[in-house]
């Protein structure tokens, strides 16, 4: 595939299952052994289907999830993306109840295209700028 399909694909599947809540297309368009190569994620086995449960919690905790790309670019297999997600605190999130506040928060991803399936991907997202948003005390541990 070219890397303006490479490119397609990727937007694809964050509006059709991020933004339209359709975790089907996620069977069409990633690879079921997909990876997150991250030392967190990576070593937890699930590929598509952990995806799809991540997708799920996030749009179970923002039910109105949108997420805008702001640019993209492609090389090869290999595609970026700077992003801004946003979404109305609807569902308990990361042991914090509900707030009904809005959020809004950035992520740097990067994905790998093969075959016309995503096979890899990783990135960096705001989750600190999130908990800030919702009121969430955050203690750095002391340094002695």
């Amino acid at each position: 595939m070219s890397a303006e399909e490479n490119k397609a694909l990727v937007r694809r599947y964050l509006d059709e299952a991020v933004n339209k809540g359709n975790l089907g297309v996620i069977d069409e368009v990633m690879d079921p052994n997909y990876v997150n190569p991250t030392t967190a994620i990576g070593k937890t086995p699930g590929g598509a289907e952990r995806y799809k449960g991540g997708v799920s919690r996030t749009r179970a905790e923002f039910p109105d999830l949108q997420v805008r790309i702001e640019s993209m670019i492609a090389e090869g297999d290999l595609v970026a993306y700077h992003s801004v997600w946003s979404g109305t605190h609807l569902g308990a999130f990361r042991g914090i109840p509900p707030t009904g506040k809005r959020v809004e928060w950035q992520a740097t991803c990067y994905r790998r295209v093969k075959h016309g399936k995503v096979v890899e991907g990783w990135g960096t997202y705001d989750w600190l700028g999130v908990l800030e948003q919702l009121g969430a005390s955050v203690t750095p541990p002391k340094v002695d």
